[in-house]
């Protein structure tokens, strides 16, 4: 009982030490719990993995094979920590040879994607950032070899700061050790569905092609200087939209728009009609496949040369061309606004040209505390297009952001390639009666 009675005395007296040391411990033991829960997570996608990896393989074929492009850069270097410790166990137990690649420099892995070929790999995993996923897509999409991006799905470890794309792919509420776990072991599960990619071409060979979309304007700008605000912590991501309506204003963009405005007819599947064309019109025998087919094809090709062309005159003159000046731009597609949504196909969104300082603040903090995937703001105005052209105004240095990414402002052709890409997915809920 003295024992007791002295050591609450000893708290009493030294109260500042005692109720830190408590405060210590109390985040000690929540730090060790957690890492204990990351563990028995890591275990559970193993074993399921396990499962996969002890299945027979047919007499004649070999285990699975992926090239996995790592950028251990991403996460200020903690990448291929998280990689090695959540994502690596998952493949390795479930049998699949992999082969990691770890990236040195920006751009290389658009350089390794060219002289990547089927032969050489099942599939292909990119293991970073967003900067790491568009360079990978693009370079994928690059390739001559139309084969190539058909039959290799993608598979994406999110391995960076926001993970805008994985977000999407696996829900945006899951905690660091899940998502990984989760991208890793869907994988595993080589469950695959179609993406739509957009791609942006600048022309000289300056094309880029991304998943989410472009963001232009004052918040976008406001989020790349947000780490310069650093030391004032926890309240820098306010500071930057104070620090922004104290600014010129309004913070406007001046560009000149041109869109085709987007319908059920123009957005129709247009690769697979013209492919159901081209088979229905070729009747194989074996006269024509010695002597004819070579000509039918040339023949063939012409006309739909002929039709395309055409059909792009008939577009170009049905183009709205416009100039805007807005707070912000964005361009993404309908579908990752809303799943749902009845019409695939391209999606602007105008911001106001003349925001209230107080509306740029309150709209900067509604979107620090969103956690899903959005683009502008709800009161933006939107239309969907089939295709559309920008051209900056401004003599003054502008950037695009794409996908998280700084691009410098050029005009641009933005186009919607649809179900362009298969990408490793969470498996498909059962329907709940």
């Amino acid at each position: 009982m003295a024992f007791v009675v002295n050591t609450a005395k000893t708290l009493r007296t030294h109260w500042k030490k005692s109720t830190f040391g408590f405060c210590l411990a109390v985040y000690g033991v929540k730090y060790v719990n957690n890492k204990h829960n990351d563990n028995l997570l890591r275990r559970e996608y193993c074993d399921e993995a396990r499962k996969y990896g002890h299945e027979k393989i047919e007499l004649g074929h070999r285990p699975r094979r992926v090239t996995v492009f790592l950028n251990p850069a991403a996460r200020e270097g903690k990448a291929r920590k998280l990689f090695e410790k959540t994502a690596a166990p998952i493949l390795y137990v479930a049998g699949i040879e992999v082969n990691v690649v770890a990236t040195e420099y920006e751009g290389q892995v658009k350089n390794f994607m060219t002289v990547l070929d089927t032969e050489d790999t099942d599939a292909v995993i990119v293991a970073g950032g967003d900067g790491t996923l568009l360079e990978a897509v693009t370079g994928f999409l690059r390739k001559e070899d139309r084969d190539f991006s058909e039959n290799i799905p993608l598979g994406v470890i999110p391995l960076g700061k926001t993970n805008r794309f994985s977000k999407i792919l696996f829900g945006p509420d899951l905690d660091e050790v899940k998502m990984i776990a989760e991208a890793a072991i869907a994988v595993v599960r080589a469950v695959t569905k179609k993406v739509d990619v957009i791609k942006f071409d600048g022309g000289e060979g300056k094309t880029i092609y991304s998943l989410c979309g472009l963001e232009v304007g004052a918040y976008r700008d406001a989020e790349d200087r947000k780490s310069k605000y650093w030391y004032f912590g926890p309240l820098k991501h306010r500071w930057t939209y104070v620090r922004t309506a104290m600014k010129d204003w309004p913070p406007v963009i001046n560009a000149q728009v041109s869109y085709l405005e987007a319908n059920e007819e123009n957005m129709a599947g247009e690769d697979e009609v013209v492919g159901k064309k081209k088979n229905s019109g070729q009747s194989w025998s074996f006269f024509n496949f010695l002597f004819r087919r070579n000509q039918r094809d040339a023949k063939w090709e012409a006309e739909q040369k002929a039709k395309e062309e055409e059909r792009r005159k008939e577009e170009a003159a049905q183009m709205v061309t416009s100039d805007v000046a807005t707070v912000e731009m964005t361009v993404t597609t309908s579908t990752l606004v809303d799943s749902e949504a009845p019409l695939k196909s391209l999606q602007m969104g105008l911001g106001p040209s003349d925001p209230g300082k107080m509306d740029v603040i309150r709209e900067g903090s509604r979107r620090m505390k969103e956690r899903g995937f959005s683009m502008g703001s709800p009161d933006d105005q939107r239309l969907l297009a089939k295709k559309i052209h920008i051209e900056p105004k401004e003599e003054e240095e502008r950037w695009f952001n794409i996908d998280g990414e700084a691009f410098e402002a050029m005009p641009v052709d933005i186009t919607l390639l649809r179900n362009k890409l298969n990408f490793f997915c969470p498996q498909p809920q059962p329907a709940t009666s």
